[in-house]
């Protein structure tokens, strides 16, 4: 795997985003969004989150994500208005497994090797504070993924206080 810059997302943003997920998918439906920033000196760096939903409104609407062409259209067309890139993706999984699916295998919402996806549990039950029951995958292309726990040294995203 080729080195890669810490995507660092603050506490508050990370709080904000799982709360988020968690009340969009009301227990019952997956929810996701885009992480977007910009590189820092001490890596990438999270601004901002946008909702799946908020970027294309038919994303959720059958209880997984399915996320088309117009939203991506206006994600690449926001990305550029404010010179801001995606750092990750984040989406929730109905039950205790954070490993991929075989969709998300396959389907990367960025297929770009290095690209970091992240799995919350429980339709986004889980600590607002912690990454320790977040799956994180890095896509490698060509359907390969590497993954990680929250704490391995190689672990690509972290929180931070600001």
């Amino acid at each position: 795997m080729a080195a890669r810059r810490c995507i660092n997302v603050p506490r508050l943003t990370w709080f904000e985003l799982v709360a988020e997920l968690r009340s969009r998918g009301q227990g019952r439906r997956e929810s996701g969004a885009f992480l977007l920033g910009r590189a820092t000196d001490a890596g990438e760096r999270v601004q901002t989150i946008i909702c799946y939903d908020d970027l294309d409104p038919d994303a959720l609407s059958d209880g997984a994500v399915e996320f088309h062409a117009k939203g991506y259209a206006a994600l690449w067309r926001l990305c550029s208005d404010y010179g801001m890139k995606v750092l990750a993706d984040v989406h929730t999984h109905p039950g205790k497994d954070v490993r991929q699916s075989s969709i998300d295998r396959e389907h990367p919402m960025v297929p770009v090797a290095g690209h970091v996806a992240l799995i919350l549990p429980r339709f986004g039950e889980t600590s607002k504070w912690s990454l320790a029951s977040v799956g994180i995958h890095v896509f490698q292309g060509k359907s390969r993924w590497t993954s990680f726990v929250h704490d391995h040294p190689a672990a690509p995203i972290r929180l931070c206080m600001w």
